[in-house]
This record gives C-alpha cells, sequence and structure tokens, in this order.
C-alpha cells in the first residue's frame, strides 16, 4: 500500500513529522509499547505504585488498549483511509491536533489525577471521538461504505472506555473490567477483519517475488463464518454469564472460532513464506487469534486452565504481534523504503512472541510456580515485550522523523 508523502528534503522535520498519520502515531505506539508496561512490572514486583484511582491491573490495561493499541491504530487508520478514498493524506494542524490529545491523554492518566477523575475522564475519553471524526468525514464524503464498520468500532472503543472511567467517577463499582474485555475485544474484531483484507494481498505478492504463483484468497463462505463465530464468541463471553450452561456456550463458540480463524489460514501458504520476516511476522500475529480463543475455550471446559491465559493471548499475542507487523511494514511502504525487516527488526519481532508466551506461560502454571516465580516470570516477560517496541522505537526513530527515501 502507498500513498502520496509531501516530505521534502527542504521542509522542516516538524512539518515531515506531520505530512502522514503514521508518522506521530507510530512512533508514539513504539514509545507506549515500552512506558506502561516498565511502570506496570514496577508495580507489580512491589517497588512501585500506579498513578491514578483504577486498580494496577486496569490502569495497565487502560493504558495498553486506550493508549498504545489507539497509537497504533490511529497511525494505520489516518494513512489507510486517503488510499481507500483517493484523497490527500491528512497531515499538518488536524493531525497536529489529534496527536496533541492523545499526547494529553496519556499525560492525564499519568499526572493529571489531582486535578480529579472528571478532568481525566474528559481528556482521555477526546481521542477517539476526535479521531472518528476526521475520519469518518473522509469515508462519508467518498462513500466509502464497506469501511465504515472501522466507525462502529471506534464507536465501542469509546463505550469501553467510557466505563472504565465510570468506576473512577463513582457512578459504578465493577465497570472497570468489563470496560476493558469490551475494549479488548473490540480491537480483536479490528485485527481479525484487518488481517483478513492484508494477509493474503501481502502473502501473494511475497511469492510472486520469487515466481510463484499461489492463490491465497479465502472463500467468501469461510470469511462469513470466522465473522459470525467471532462475533458470537464475543457476545456470550461478555454476556452470557456465568452459569453452566452459559460456560459450555462460551467454550463451544470460542472453540469455534478458533477453529475458523485456523480453517481461514488454509490457503496462505504460511510455510511458504517463513523465510520473509516481514510476511511470517503477519502469519504469527494471526496464529495467535487462533491460540487466544483455543486456550478460552479450553479454560471454560477446564478449571486447570485461566482464562487469563486466553486474554493474554488475544491481547498481548495477537494485538502485540500484529501492532509490530503493521507499524513497521507500513512505515517502510510509505516512507518510501524496500519493504525488509532488519535484523534488528527482526530480534523485535522474535521479543514480542517471546514475550507474550512467556506470559501465557506464567497464567498457566502460576499456581505450580514456587516462591516468588510467578512475579519475576512476569516481569521478565515484560521486559522482553516491552524491549521489542524499544528496538522499534531506535530503529524507526529516523524513518518516521525524516523526509521520504524515495519520491512517489
Amino acid at each position: 500500500m502507498t500513498t502520496s508523502d509531501p516530505a521534502h528534503s527542504g521542509k522542516s522535520s516538524l512539518s515531515t513529522f506531520l505530512s502522514a498519520g503514521f508518522r506521530p502515531f507510530f512512533l508514539f505506539a513504539g514509545l507506549y509499547g515500552v512506558a506502561p508496561v516498565l511502570a506496570w512490572v514496577w508495580a507489580f514486583v512491589g517497588d512501585g505504585g500506579i498513578p491514578g484511582w483504577f486498580a494496577p491491573s486496569h490502569w495497565h490495561g487502560h493504558e495498553m488498549i486506550f493508549g498504545f493499541v489507539i497509537a497504533a491504530a490511529s497511525g494505520f487508520l489516518l494513512t489507510a483511509i486517503p488510499n481507500w478514498t483517493n484523497s490527500p493524506p491528512f497531515s499538518g494542524t488536524p493531525l497536529a491536533l489529534l496527536a496533541l490529545i492523545w499526547i494529553l491523554g496519556r499525560l492525564a492518566m499519568w499526572f493529571g489525577w489531582p486535578l480529579g477523575s472528571y478532568f481525566v475522564a474528559f481528556i482521555d475519553l477526546s481521542m477517539v471521538p476526535l479521531l472518528a471524526f476526521f475520519i469518518g468525514k473522509r469515508l462519508v464524503a467518498h462513500k466509502v461504505r464497506q469501511n465504515y464498520i472501522v466507525l462502529v468500532i471506534l464507536l465501542v472503543l469509546f463505550v469501553a472506555n467510557l466505563l472504565m472511567h465510570l468506576e473512577t467517577l463513582g457512578f459504578y463499582t465493577d465497570s472497570a473490567y468489563f470496560g476493558l474485555q469490551l475494549g479488548v475485544y473490540a480491537v480483536i474484531f479490528l485485527v481479525t477483519m484487518i488481517s483478513g483484507r492484508i494477509i493474503p494481498g501481502f502473502t501473494a505478492n511475497a511469492l510472486r517475488r520469487k515466481g510463484i504463483n499461489a492463490y491465497t484468497e479465502t472463500p467468501t463462505n469461510v470469511t462469513k463464518a470466522v465473522v459470525v463465530s467471532l462475533i458470537l464468541a464475543i457476545l456470550i463471553d461478555l454476556f452470557g454469564g456465568d452459569g453452566q450452561y452459559a460456560r459450555v456456550a462460551s467454550g463451544i463458540a470460542a472453540g469455534l472460532t478458533a477453529l475458523m480463524l485456523l480453517i481461514r489460514m488454509k490457503r496462505w501458504k504460511s510455510l511458504m513464506v517463513l523465510d520473509d520476516p516481514v510476511v511470517w511476522v503477519l502469519h504469527a500475529g494471526h496464529f495467535w487469534l487462533v491460540i487466544g480463543f483455543a486456550l478460552l475455550a479450553a479454560a471454560h471446559f477446564s478449571d486447570g486452565i485461566e482464562r487469563d491465559a486466553g486474554l493474554h493471548a488475544l491481547s498481548s499475542g495477537a494485538i502485540g504481534t500484529m501492532v509490530m507487523a503493521m507499524i513497521t511494514r507500513v512505515a517502510l511502504g510509505h516512507s518510501g523504503r524496500e519493504i525488509k525487516a532488519s535484523r534488528p527488526i527482526v530480534v523485535s519481532y522474535f521479543m514480542v512472541i517471546l514475550g507474550a508466551l512467556l506470559r501465557i506461560i506464567a497464567a498457566l502454571a502460576a499456581a505450580e510456580l514456587p516462591g516468588d516465580s510467578y512475579s519475576y516470570l512476569i516481569a521478565v516477560a515484560g521486559f522482553i515485550w516491552a524491549g521489542a517496541f524499544g528496538v522499534f522505537t531506535v530503529v524507526y526513530w529516523s524513518i518516521l522523523t525524516r523526509p521520504r527515501a524515495v519520491p512517489d
């Protein structure tokens, strides 16, 4: 995917930085893939605290979804929608305003609590509606109806964030966790939809470069089955309750979703692109979806498997890996560089996968781990996962802040 980038060598660095949505927001995603994870690890091992009035795990989850993921999603959508609508890139003042609101939201969540929870909520809740306004205007003006689903997902994310803040505002006593789960599932739905669109095409292009013509498109009936099973799994898990029949129904729906996601990969020729890291990491991100829903299904049928393992396979595994895959690939293509992962970035791919894997092992083996081993394993997983985005930030800093390498 390519689009014109008005950055030229004669322009200021700020002008270049604000010339396309991927530039500021992918950099924010890289930085924010590090900061809140390290803060959470520091608090978890007992040597630090979490700012504000959220429970520590809720603050951690909130900042990963509504800080880290929203930054990555904003960069992707603000870059992709000009392509979808054949319109100029988002740049200049509107992009600067969005970037400023994102920054203010993060500052509020870290340092704004002395000014009151209403102040923090107002600042933090402003980002998603403003993003929806800018991209919604573009989608509606160009009548790109097939992508209106993005606006629905943003609405769900806003509601999820609102539910989290309503608990700190005293309206509810237990809405934050539900809001966090709703936010995770909204992102999982977006990841599932986008990956189903892009992975077959990117894979086919990679194989053609090797002289291989392969059919990678997913049959329409399989795509529909994925969507239906995913929606059912999400709705039953969120609203089905904790009764025995609800657990069985949720387990069946999650297992069916895992199966349909695996079937969707059948024609994607995953084993044929193992020599192309920038492609196989996309397949790895999608496979985490399979693992996540399979673990959720297993948790519903077995008291020996923690549901937390499935949720972290979906969040740190699927979302984390897919974010890393997309921001590294999109930034290269839209900055005029060869779409090829450098060695440090390949290392970062393995780091984000390993960090997620260790986090899931910790969830699965929590009861068997002796002494402080559980805390230490969580800390190691967090350091490795955050380190992956630290590597991205260092490697991509110049790519995101300097002009295009070559003209369109």
